[in-house]
């Protein structure tokens, strides 16, 4: 982010120094009272040229410096998402999400369930609605039948 100001500081200075000649060459800040004016005009014009000057050179070091700290920031969100992504990734070692058709919740589900077989019946732990799960991810309903179901957890399995 370079900023330009419309007159450089070098151009200010010359155009300054170019006043000054001119108010030398007519002899007249001595002489005339507007001469003085031009004369104390000149000397505030000087003053604004520097401090115009070292506005500039600070706006760079600043510039500068706000770099530095967005690179540097830009590093400390790298690590710290990354280790936050790692974790949630830990998290999420050997389960897969479902959402339950009823209530619309997300559910976690242990892959270890599927290891004996592809359907597996769940239970929802929202709403408790029976769910039929494939190791594909299908959710499905059981149909009513005369038979009670088995419902079958990540921590347990139990009969209804």
């Amino acid at each position: 982010m370079d900023v330009q100001s419309h007159y450089s500081s070098d151009r200010l200075r010359r155009d300054i120094a170019y006043i000054k000649g001119l108010m030398e060459g007519q002899l007249q800040e001595n002489r005339a009272p507007e001469g003085k004016v031009l004369n104390q005009m000149i000397q505030l014009l000087d003053g604004m040229a520097e401090d115009h000057e070292r506005l500039n050179v600070r706006l760079t070091e600043l510039e500068e410096y706000v770099e530095a700290v967005d690179e540097d920031l830009n590093e400390v969100e790298l690590l710290v998402y990354d280790e936050m992504e790692d974790a949630e990734d830990e998290e999420d070692i050997g389960f897969w999400e479902m959402t339950c058709p009823d209530c619309h919740e997300s559910i976690l589900v242990n892959e270890e369930i599927f290891e004996s077989g592809g359907m597996v019946d769940l239970k929802c732990p929202q709403c408790d609605t029976l769910l039929i799960v494939s190791d594909e991810g299908d959710v499905n309903r059981p149909e009513r039948s005369g038979q009670s179901p088995v419902i079958q957890t990540a921590e347990s399995s139990v009969e209804q």
